[in-house]
């Protein structure tokens, strides 16, 4: 039995070609498995923050993931919660990629960076 979503879904607008990008059907279902569990509380990512190598991801989390049991996950998802005071209305995901080169860190640190950006 599937647990029952808890949280409005936000989808970053690059969000679908990255789950493209990721190549094997199996990644991409357990892309869509993972996001699916962050939003029914199944699945609570690690805090992030700001990092030199990455950029500033203070208030995203990081769920990691893969298909290969053997090796470490090569992959990452990056969200944050949306809140009204202590409440979490929403879940965005900004970013999901591999691990290799801080790919999924460095997509998310821009897509924010161009979100809290005004147009000059």
């Amino acid at each position: 039995m599937t647990r029952p979503i808890k949280y409005r879904h936000i989808v970053h607008r690059e969000v679908p070609a990255d789950i493209l990008a990721l190549g094997e059907d199996s990644l991409k279902k357990l892309a869509l498995t993972t996001i699916r569990k962050v939003l029914t509380g199944e699945i609570v990512g690690k805090e992030l923050d700001n990092r030199r190598a990455t950029g500033d991801l203070t208030g995203c989390r990081k769920v990691l993931f893969d298909v290969r049991s053997d090796i470490p996950p090569r992959f990452r998802l990056v969200y944050r919660e949306m809140r009204t005071g202590v409440e979490i209305v929403a879940i965005e995901t900004i970013s999901v990629g591999d691990r290799f080169e801080l790919e999924a860190y460095f997509n998310a640190a821009i897509r924010i960076k161009n979100q809290t950006e005004k147009p000059s």
